[in-house]
């Protein structure tokens, strides 16, 4: 099936460019999940999609189209936390494995979801392997994953190998798509965990907020950490928690001082400290503390 129709009203540039409603986003989402469009369209769609950005009608049709190509996991009765890591270390520490580590000890369920490679960063994958914790090759493997009382990495291979083929198309036109910002958003279980999505640009956040309260989510929307789902060393960004009810509370931005215990940020040195941090051998950077504790306390465990 050729998309061409959609085409005409998303590639007019970010000034001529209209948006698709939900029913449209749907159809085309679905034909480029199931590999029914020319690599062409492929490029112009995502390259139309960059220039743009997507509404908030878009991203739900997106996910509706989404949703049948989903590996969905079942998780027991645990309140759960997802994280997705989708940047790895560029400049500065990968942080999610510590924090998954840290929301662990708390007494959750953690899912790390993500990629397994980027050849330009450190990906929370290498790091998982580092140190040894569980990682998911089938979902067949997730029950008994549940029972060994650490973060678990779910690779989006293994969730969703058709949306694994859409962030793929990065290596041929060297541009992240949507496909990425969809990643992000994905609730891969049964149940309705509580969800840390993490924005970089400034025009997400409303649209984020929107998208999630439409879908009925436990959310926590806050700024990243070089596109990753946590504090930096020196900052805590606000963390905007919505609930299903439409309530929502939001936590002050904090400021931290001090040196990073991660010298390094290359995956064995980042497991390296991390183990040392969670046996108590090193201290915890105190923003990671603070965002752990924070969502401990909304998410009711404490």
């Amino acid at each position: 099936m050729s998309i061409t129709s959609f085409l005409k009203v998303i590639g007019r540039g970010s000034k001529g460019a209209g948006d698709l409603d939900r029913n449209q986003a749907k159809e085309v989402f679905a034909q480029i999940l199931e590999g029914n469009v020319s690599d062409l369209e492929l490029g112009a769609f995502c390259i139309a999609m960059r220039i743009k950005g997507e509404a908030v009608s878009e991203l739900m049709g997106f996910m509706d189209a989404l949703e049948p190509h989903l590996n969905l996991l079942n998780l027991g009765s645990r309140t759960t936390i997802i994280l997705p890591s989708y940047n790895g270390a560029r400049k500065q520490a990968n942080l999610t494995p510590l924090l998954a580590g840290m929301l662990s000890t708390y007494g959750f369920t953690v899912l790390v979801q993500g990629v397994e490679k980027d050849p330009s960063r450190v990906t929370s994958h290498e790091i998982f392997k580092s140190l040894g914790w569980p990682i998911l090759h089938t979902k067949n493997q997730f029950g008994a994953l549940l029972n060994s009382n650490q973060p678990i990495f779910c690779p989006l291979n293994v969730i969703s190998p058709a949306l694994q083929r859409l962030l793929d198309v990065r290596e041929r036109i060297g541009l992240r798509n949507t496909g990425h910002v969809l990643a992000k958003l994905i609730n891969p279980t049964l149940q309705s965990p509580w969800q840390v999505s993490n924005y970089t640009h400034p025009e997400y956040p409303e649209k984020l907020r929107e998208f999630f309260q439409l879908r009925l989510a436990n959310v926590i929307l806050m700024r990243g950490s070089e596109g990753e789902p946590t504090a930096s060393i020196q900052r805590l960004p606000e963390m905007h928690f919505l609930f299903p009810n439409g309530n929502e509370v939001t936590s002050q931005e904090e400021r931290f001082e001090g040196p990073s215990p991660f010298i390094e940020i290359d995956a064995i040195s980042t497991a390296s400290i991390t183990q040392q941090i969670l046996s108590g051998q090193v201290i915890c950077p105190n923003s990671i503390l603070r965002q752990a504790a924070q969502i401990s306390t909304m998410a009711g465990l404490h």
